[in-house]
């Protein structure tokens, strides 16, 4: 049976995913995803279209990977970017059944959302979640919602909360992806400020590892009971703390790049987000990009783009 693709969302980790497979993915533009009414609009009608046009024996796959969302984001602004998920998940259940039992639904989650207030780490897929930001407590209403519709309506998700995404193209507009932030600093010379301690662990995914990983378990989720919710941590499985992040940056630039240790608010933040995915193990294999390797295509792609930046005078 062959899928049908379509994928809500063409960030990093979004244009990825549609790299992961070859089948060509369905997809709309959304003109202001601020308009939270007029974006849940264009969702629903190019719903109905993606439906129609797909063929009896064709499975559905949809991939919510949209959110502008992080951990300092507002809780006004957190709450309308959940508000517009739950009215997309709506239509989703008043789809007829013939579709929905054809439907797989992946939702891109947050392993720093669900697991920033959690304790014991490495975290798993059976660790008690515990948000400690509004943007945290938004993922988890956005798996709920899905999970609870999921049930009702008969076709099967993924959620696949992610680790720290990275690669090149990151959008330094949405103060996220330290990665691109630091290597930003060394290629233009300007200060980078961290506001939490050097000895803070992350795990790093780089964006195409990220996708296999979550295109293969969406491929795996298909084939669960109807009604079925995954959840399934996505990351390298490879923890690293900010200290040894910059060491390798420098190393890479072969010099030091300027880092100011701020004094932000951490909340939101926790010092330990090792994670060790017990949900389809086999799957973990597909992250192989090593951190040196993802690190100079990111340092590469940020250097030709300053190279190509126009110049005044």
């Amino acid at each position: 049976m062959t899928v049908r693709r379509w994928i809500i969302g063409r960030g990093l980790l979004g244009r990825a995913v549609a790299r992961a497979r070859s089948e060509a993915a369905f997809a709309v533009d959304v003109p202001d995803w601020d308009d939270g009414g007029g974006t849940s609009a264009v969702l629903a009608r190019a719903l109905r279209r993606f439906v129609e046009a797909a063929g009896p024996d064709e499975r559905l796959e949809i991939s919510w990977t949209a959110g502008r969302a992080v951990t300092s984001t507002p809780p006004e602004r957190v709450r309308a970017e959940v508000d517009v998920f739950r009215r997309f998940v709506a239509e989703l259940a008043a789809l007829p059944p013939a579709a929905r039992a054809r439907l797989t639904v992946v939702l891109a989650s947050s392993v720093g959302g669900a697991y920033a207030g959690s304790r014991g780490a490495p975290f798993t897929e059976a660790t008690p979640v515990a948000p400690a930001s509004a943007y945290g407590e938004g993922k988890l209403a956005m798996e709920a919602a899905l999970a609870s519709a999921t049930a009702e309506g008969g076709w099967t998700s993924l959620v696949a909360r992610v680790t720290n995404l990275y690669g090149p193209g990151q959008d330094l507009a949405k103060a996220q992806g330290l990665i691109s932030i630091l290597t930003r600093a060394h290629v233009a010379g300007v200060p980078a400020s961290i506001y939490v301690p050097l000895d803070t662990l992350r795990d790093y995914v780089y964006e195409d590892d990220a996708a296999q990983i979550l295109s293969s378990a969406a491929l795996r989720a298909a084939a669960t009971a109807p009604g079925t919710t995954t959840v399934k941590i996505v990351g390298s499985g490879r923890a690293v703390s900010i200290g040894a992040l910059i060491g390798e940056l420098q190393r890479l630039n072969r010099r030091r790049g300027f880092i100011v240790l701020g004094r932000g608010d951490p909340r939101g933040q926790a010092l330990d987000l090792r994670v060790r995915s017990r949900v389809w193990p086999d799957l973990d294999g597909l992250a192989r990009t090593p951190l040196p390797e993802g690190l100079s295509r990111v340092y590469a792609s940020q250097l030709a783009t300053w190279a190509r930046r126009p110049v005044a005078g």
